[in-house]
């Protein structure tokens, strides 16, 4: 794992390509709502995050989600850095010694823990998407449920967007790249509506994604501290309808800027 001085935090997004595991998305002007290459993306960011398990019995596989479950209840309620193996045996009912039979450390849990529920968001997102053909739509519906399933599991929430997201111990990890899997889709849905004309070409793709990435994630983790908004699945659909809003106003004002006779 990379030392601590040198650890981005995760998902960060910035125009250098070589820090950009999500960096091969269609390019502003590319007819990137193509099916096809819309539905690749889709298919091989829900089938990464989930690790091949060798366990094949059922027993084994049920102690190991029973852990994977008590894990998750340890880390939102002490945080990992705070966590002992020991606690998550005792949460899971099980001994220290059983624990270690199926990982190693605290930091492969740390890992497992959000991929698992990494997978399911971006396969229910993967179905509820089917028939929906803008960027707008697209985004909306995205971020929408990015927000609710916060909120269904608020306990992974606290862990993903509170000490995931933010954090240097991902850097240059699996995990670190399936976070940014959640950046990525965004991006990509980013550089389409460049070419539906919804967001300015003049503009940093990688910001605009930032942008709209920003303001629900703000939302997300208000109502995680404070249980505020009350609704926050509305509270997502209306912040990116406004960012969103906000974005086209943009795009018409730079595309008024390059009308002949026009002063830059």
């Amino acid at each position: 794992m990379a030392s601590r001085t040198k650890s981005k935090p995760a998902a960060i997004l910035d125009d250098d390509a070589a820090s950009i595991p999500f960096g091969d998305a269609a390019p502003a002007g590319t007819p990137s709502d193509d099916v096809s290459e819309w539905a690749a993306l889709l298919d091989s960011i829900a089938q990464k995050p989930k690790r091949e398990t060798e366990r094949k019995q059922d027993r084994s596989k049920r102690t190991e989600q029973q852990i994977l479950n008590a894990a998750l209840r340890v880390f939102s309620r002490d945080g990992i850095s705070r966590s002992r193996i020991a606690d998550i045996a005792a949460e899971a009912g099980i001994s220290t010694s059983t624990l270690y039979e199926y990982y190693k450390s605290k930091e492969d849990l740390a890992y497992d823990v959000p991929l698992n529920h990494l997978a399911a968001f971006f396969e229910e997102y993967r179905q509820a998407v089917q028939g929906k053909e803008s960027a707008r739509e697209r985004l909306i519906l995205y971020l929408s449920m990015s927000a609710d399933f916060a909120r269904e599991h608020a306990e992974w929430g606290r862990l993903f967007y509170l000490e995931i997201w933010p954090s240097v111990f991902v850097s240059e990890t699996e995990l670190r790249h399936n976070v940014d899997d959640f950046a990525r889709v965004v991006l990509f849905l980013v550089n389409q509506g460049v070419a539906e004309g919804i967001f300015s070409p003049r503009r940093s793709a990688y910001e605009t994604t930032a942008l709209l990435l920003g303001g629900v994630n703000q939302i997300i983790i208000t109502w995680l501290l404070y249980r505020r908004p009350k609704n926050l699945a509305k509270a997502g659909i209306d912040i990116t309808e406004r960012v969103l809003g906000l974005l086209r106003a943009e795009c018409e004002t730079d595309a008024k800027s390059e009308l002949p006779g026009k002063k830059h």
